[in-house]
């Protein structure tokens, strides 16, 4: 009994008691965090991002030191100094230490700045600093906390274990058991609970109507008269996407020549409608609209709200003249990070399935009567709509061409192309057979010239643009970031990234993962708004010129962009 007693008070003590080694791990990582990414933090982000750095930090100081305490026990390896040795470090490597925190951090937030100006945005401010610090060091201590109340349990476990097995058996079964039950817990519990309640809120913005919107009126969208599906059903996005449809008028305006009324169709994922049964359902208002007759026809994969990028889909019917038809369904409601984080297989369902529907019915048609068959998307749109194809061979047999906007480098045909670019060419614009079907371009002069000004050769048909910015972290944001440097942070930055931005171990990722929720922050042009550069983009791809003067339909889209918002 008193034994217990003495345990139970000293146990407050033991449970604060902090590794030397784990905070000295615990303030590198912290300082590391702060470190500029390709696009500037709030703070409380920054706060976030510090916070699950410093407590990785200390977790691995831990490690090493019990691992150098078992290899030096070991080898039976002591190490000693004078006392006047022992008294200088005592008084010296605080100092030091606390030079070094100030440097870096100064220097860091210098840096961020610099990333502010690079893309026109307000640095943080000492007051957002502050609230960042106060954020990290909260969740780093609530982190540390349950790592330290697993650790008690299961060294309880282990001692009730050791009552009926041996002592190793007995601390191996307790490990099992906790771990067990901490990634039930993390994965059923916390995780999918998260996700459902977020699915939940996203069911709710699906269900309700934009605001200033109603019901479409030309027989050419879907939800319009004669329409095999309703307005309501379309979902909050879908309702968006036929009811900014493009006017003939509009288009006549910006082109001086004239033009027809384009077709939207677009089909929403319903409770009970299976990915085949929407895409049945996209096919048949492609029919009723007659669609087929037009002299482009795209596919276009939405991402995880079933959003389509208006900038895309105008830029084809003024490009047109209006004689298009866009295609494209719901998947899901949920915001595209959710997606990625749940299901990257419905996106690759929904695009495969779509196209080959679609690209069944066109094949019906004699080819002297078939229109441009185009594809896109942007995002996981993009990632998704290449799932129709087997490879880059693929889609230049199948597709007429297609503009891929933001695509993430984990997208398999990406990174095949990428993978084979010509040598001397950067990851962030790969350079591929001269120009000769595919395009990498971080602007819109780039489709004529590749990143160092270089001309391309011929361009011959189907024409592919894969639009990609170097400071757009959808595109780069990749789990393998976690362990390994990516080509392009070993390669020379891209002209709108910071010089200062370095791939650092399992950090990151994490400044990858933050820099997507403010991705489109930025002005067009940077971060993960791409705008008025579609439009040349598609108008290479439908068979312009890709330096032609767009300058009077990039004003018309624009207008029309902005009117629809």
């Amino acid at each position: 009994m008193p034994s217990t007693a003495i345990s139970a008070r000293a146990w407050p003590a033991r449970w604060w008691h902090l590794s030397g080694p784990g905070l000295f791990f615990a303030a590198a990582y912290f300082l590391i965090s702060m470190s500029p990414s390709l696009l500037p933090r709030t703070w409380y982000y920054q706060g976030v991002i510090s916070g699950l750095c410093a407590a990785a930090g200390y977790g691995l100081g831990v490690l090493v030191a019990w691992v150098v305490r078992a290899v030096a026990r070991l080898i039976e390896l002591r190490v000693s100094v004078s006392r006047e040795t022992e008294h200088f470090l005592r008084v010296a490597l605080p100092i030091l230490s606390a030079v070094a925190v100030v440097a870096l951090t100064v220097s860091n937030v210098r840096s961020q700045g610099r990333t502010a100006e690079f893309l026109g945005l307000r640095p943080l401010r000492p007051v957002d600093w502050l609230g960042a610090i106060a954020l990290a060091v909260a969740l780093a201590v609530l982190l540390l906390g349950i790592a330290r109340g697993l650790r008690r349990a299961t060294h309880r476990l282990a001692e009730a274990a050791g009552q009926v097995l041996p002592r190793t058996l007995a601390s191996i079964v307790a490990v099992i058991v906790v771990g067990t039950a901490t990634l039930w817990v993390s994965d059923s519990v916390l995780f999918h609970r998260g996700m459902q309640a977020m699915a939940a809120s996203a069911a709710q913005v699906n269900a309700r109507q934009p605001a200033g919107r109603s019901a479409p009126t030309s027989v050419f969208v879907s939800g319009g008269p004669g329409s095999t599906q309703s307005y309501s059903s379309l979902g909050f996005q879908g309702q968006l996407f036929v009811t900014s449809v493009s006017r003939a008028v509009q288009i006549q305006a910006a082109t001086g020549r004239p033009a027809k009324e384009p077709i939207r169709v677009y089909a929403g994922q319903g409770d009970d409608r299976t990915i085949e049964q929407v895409a049945d359902a996209v096919v048949a208002e492609l029919h009723r609209t007659r669609a087929f007759e037009r002299s482009v026809l795209a596919v276009i994969t939405t991402t995880g709200t079933g959003w389509v990028d208006d900038w895309s889909t105008k830029s084809i019917e003024y490009l047109a003249g209006g004689d298009s038809a866009v295609a494209a369904m719901q998947y899901s409601y949920v915001p595209s990070a959710v997606a990625l984080l749940t299901d990257r297989e419905t996106p690759r369902e929904a695009g495969r399935v779509l196209f080959d529907k679609v690209h069944a019915e066109w094949s019906k048609l004699p080819e002297g009567r078939r229109p441009r068959l185009v594809v896109g998307g942007e995002s996981l749109g993009s990632y998704g709509g290449h799932a129709a194809f087997a490879d880059a061979d693929d889609m230049l047999r199948r597709a007429d061409g297609g503009v891929w906007v933001g695509t993430p480098t984990f997208t398999r045909i990406h990174a095949e192309l990428t993978g084979a670019r010509t040598p001397g060419s950067l990851e962030i614009a790969p350079v591929i057979e001269d120009g000769r079907h595919f395009r990498f371009a971080t602007n819109a002069e780039e489709l004529t010239h590749d990143y160092y000004g270089r001309d391309y050769g011929e361009w011959a048909f189907p024409r592919y643009v894969y639009a990609q910015h170097p400071s757009d972290p959808v595109v780069w944001w990749n789990p393998a970031t976690l362990g390994a440097e990516p080509d392009w942070l070993r390669e020379p930055r891209g002209r709108d990234v910071n010089p200062d931005v370095t791939w650092i171990p399992f950090v990151t990722f994490w400044q990858l993962t933050t820099d997507m929720a403010v991705g489109h922050d930025p002005a067009d042009g940077l971060g993960h708004r791409y705008g008025a550069e579609l439009v040349p983009a598609w108008g290479a791809v439908l068979g312009g010129e890709p330096d032609a003067d767009y300058s009077r339909i990039i004003a018309g889209v624009q207008q029309a962009v902005h009117r629809a918002r």
